[in-house]
């Protein structure tokens, strides 16, 4: 890949800026020492007053240096970009070399006032001896490039130009049919409307409804060449998924077989672009599918497509569709459970300490099946209640994870034992707001409750 030589602009761009207040000082402090070595003995009066008044009158009218606030803000976002696109070039995450990528970036700046998206990437793509696809990494990449920390020093700067500038550049490449584009695009579309995930939530809010309508077109045409795209399983994942939610739920049963079939079951971390939204992997929306039927042949289906997706791509939504399938407490349901919960599933996390907690009781109706009880027996066999400890354990990763029930068992926990201090730090995890701006609180009654509390040991 060739790259383009950066055109040097800077000489005749930059504004020339006022001399600052320290160099203001030094002409006036020079200039009153100038002055003062004159033979002051001869100076009458007057022109000492005359004087004096001239150098207010010139500290007066001096215009005080401002802030060139817009100059300020483009230095440091490409001083942020350079430095980001330097990261992902050595995780080997940006293809292009970061000086190019940094010129390309500033070009479709410059060129918004005069083309569209499209015809900008269009060009640049030539210019540059880039891929759409590139680009449409490069809008990805982009639009993560992390702002100023320090929220006062944000506040006194214009809004950083990184997300806007993204959203155009994907909104170019999706004119131009690109795939990683158009299902970045429709994925962000689609979650956004089926969850209160705030980040995906904002990135689908940039896209009006004429640019997404655009974008599900060339979808549609996308899907009719699935096979030869490397991105083909997602496209038809996203289509059915569409289908789907309008109903026609035999459209995207079709989808969503023909993705199956193409797609591979093992995880390969390249197969996707790292900064991509997380898709629905094709056999675990197929099998959601099947699972709704009455035909207990199609839930059989479903659970022969969640198995290889256990098995073979070591998946673990796959894992928790199939516990599910599992009567609860079963040797494979706590096999599934505790796969999912090692993944970070919040939901697996709680059961398991539910679990644990009834395991502990002598005469638990958990224990009642013989493999379990074989399966535990270590456990159970341990020094010390190490069931109770494992079931604590889990509590608190559930906790970790924000889950507010977990957080107020164990707020009662530390108060049972006379803990106050402990017991007041879980209330105010209790009591806090989501971590995100736009995040919805899921348990608004405990928030409630949390700050009630804390009211009262206060």
């Amino acid at each position: 890949m060739s790259s383009s030589r950066v055109l040097v602009r800077h000489a005749r761009s930059l504004p020339i800026a006022s001399s600052c207040a320290f160099c203001q000082a030094r002409l006036i402090t020079s200039y009153m020492h100038g002055n003062a070595l004159n033979n002051p003995s001869k100076r009458s009066s007057r022109e000492t007053k005359s004087h004096v008044h001239g150098l207010h009158q010139a500290y007066a009218t001096s215009a005080k240096p401002r802030l060139d606030t817009q100059r300020l803000r483009v230095d440091v976002d490409e001083r942020a970009r350079l430095g980001f696109y330097a990261l992902n070039q050595k995780q080997k995450v940006l293809l292009i070399d970061r000086v190019t990528a940094n010129s390309i970036a500033k070009e479709f700046l410059v060129n918004q006032k005069t083309m569209d998206p499209g015809k900008n990437v269009q060009n640049l793509t030539t210019r540059y001896n880039v891929s759409v696809e590139d680009l449409a990494s490069l809008a990805l990449i982009t639009y993560k490039i992390p702002d100023l920390s320090n929220p006062d020093k944000k506040a006194a700067l214009p809004p950083s130009r990184h997300k806007p500038l993204a959203i155009a550049m994907l909104q170019g490449c999706a004119q131009l049919e690109d795939p990683l584009a158009v299902t970045q695009i429709l994925t962000a579309v689609y979650i956004a409307g089926t969850s209160n995930e705030a980040g995906t939530r904002e990135l689908a809010s940039h896209f009006p409804q004429a640019v997404v309508a655009k974008c599900q077109d060339a979808l549609t045409r996308l899907g009719a060449k699935a096979a030869k795209i490397e991105l083909g399983p997602d496209v038809l994942t996203l289509q059915g998924l569409f289908f789907e939610r309008d109903g026609k739920t035999e459209q995207a049963e079709k989808a969503y077989t023909e993705a199956v079939q193409r797609c591979q079951f093992k995880f390969n971390p390249r197969s996707r672009h790292p900064m991509q939204i997380p898709l629905i992997t094709p056999w675990n929306a197929l099998g959601q599918l099947l699972k709704t039927s009455q035909d207990p042949s199609r839930r059989e289906q479903a659970k022969g497509y969640f198995k290889r997706g256990a098995s073979e791509g070591d998946d673990p939504l796959s894992c928790l569709e199939l516990a599910a399938f599992e009567k609860r407490g079963s040797l494979d349901w706590l096999k599934y459970t505790s796969k999912v919960a090692a993944s970070g599933h919040r939901d697996a996390m709680v059961d398991l300490a539910e679990f644990y907690s009834l395991a502990s009781a002598p005469d638990s109706p958990v224990l009642a099946d013989s493999a379990t009880r074989k399966a535990l027996g270590w456990l159970l066999g341990w020094k010390g209640n190490s069931t109770v400890r494992l079931a604590a354990e889990w509590l608190q990763a559930a906790a970790n994870m924000g889950h507010k029930p977990s957080i107020l068992k164990l707020a009662d926990h530390y108060k049972s034992i006379g803990d106050m201090e402990v017991e007041k730090e879980y209330l105010r995890k209790l009591a806090a707001p989501p971590s995100q701006a736009a995040q919805v609180e899921e348990w608004p009654q405990l928030a409630q409750l949390g700050r009630q509390r804390l009211a009262g040991i206060r």
